[in-house]
Order: structure tokens, then sequence, then C-alpha cells
């Protein structure tokens, strides 16, 4: 009985030295610096083909873009388009939107779709800003409890008319 109690004791003091060999592996790995940084490329691997089904956002087009009335300020273009997604005005709001914001939502019926699954409840609209031949508006979108600022970003066209050229998530 003594022979199987000392095969039993140099069995688990082995299991415990293996045990203990892996986990200073382990932590010596995590804590050697000299390995490289992982990176990642951003070109196309050889040989790939681009997917026509595949939507891509159209570039900024002066001659697509949205027109502020011109009767309205950014500020008050951008107030417009929050009081059409509050008063569920989807058509209207939605031509509003940058061309590559619609491209996005593919439809009105998908902004339609997408607005009222995000549950706005309400808006503000911060004072417009100038910039050098660009005017910038922050609206911010209050749902389910969370502040979502977007910026707009105007540009003037040809004939002197600020156009939509863009709106991202994010204030200024």
């Amino acid at each position: 009985m003594d022979q199987s109690k000392n095969m039993v004791t140099i069995l688990l003091v082995t299991v415990a030295v293996l045990l203990a060999a892996i986990a200073g592996i382990l932590v010596w790995q995590n804590t050697n610096d000299s390995l490289p940084a992982p990176t990642v490329s951003t070109d196309a691997p050889t040989g790939t083909t681009i997917d026509p089904t595949v939507a891509v956002a159209p570039e900024f087009d002066p001659e697509t873009a949205p027109v502020v009335p011109a009767d309205q300020t950014p500020e008050q273009f951008v107030t417009g388009y929050y009081e059409a997604c509050q008063a569920a005005e989807w058509e209207k709001a939605f031509y509003m939107l940058p061309t590559d914001k619609q491209a996005y939502y593919e439809s009105v019926d998908g902004f339609a779709s997408a607005l009222m699954g995000y549950g706005v409840e309400s808006f503000d609209v911060q004072p417009q800003v100038v910039g050098d031949g660009t005017i910038s508006v922050v609206g911010t979108q209050q749902a389910q409890g969370m502040a979502f600022p977007y910026t707009w970003v105007f540009v003037q066209g040809a004939d002197g008319q600020w156009l939509c050229q863009a709106r991202n998530m994010g204030g200024q």
C-alpha cells in the first residue's frame, strides 16, 4: 500500500510541476515585449475580385447632392430634417440626407424602418459654424436614453447655394 501512495504522490507532484511550467511559459509569452506588433493590410489579397452585389457609398457629387432651399440656412435645413423625422415624414427626411447616407439606407422604407427602430425621442440643433467654404451643424438625436450627435457638413455649389455634403456620427 505504501508503494501505491508513493506513486500517487509522485504523479501529483509531476502534474503540479508541469502545470507550473505551463503557467510560467504563458506568463512569459504575454510579457515579452520583443514580439512584433500585429499588422493589418488594407490591400486586397492577390487574386481577389470585387463583388458587384456589395453596395459602395458614392463619392460626393454636387450635381446630386441635396440643396438647401434659398430661403433657409444650413442650420434651418438640419432642423427641418429632424422635424420631418419627428413627424414621420420619412420621404422628405430621406431626401435631405447626403447621397451616401441615402445609399446606405437604400430606400425610404429602409430609412423609415431604421429610424422607427431607434425610438428617437427628441433632437437638438446647435448653431451653425462657418468654416473656410463650409458650414457645419451639429444635430443631436435623443434615443433610448442616449444622445447621438451628428455633424452635418455643407459646401457651396457653383450657383452659391449650399449643398449637403456629409452627415457623420460625432459632434465637433
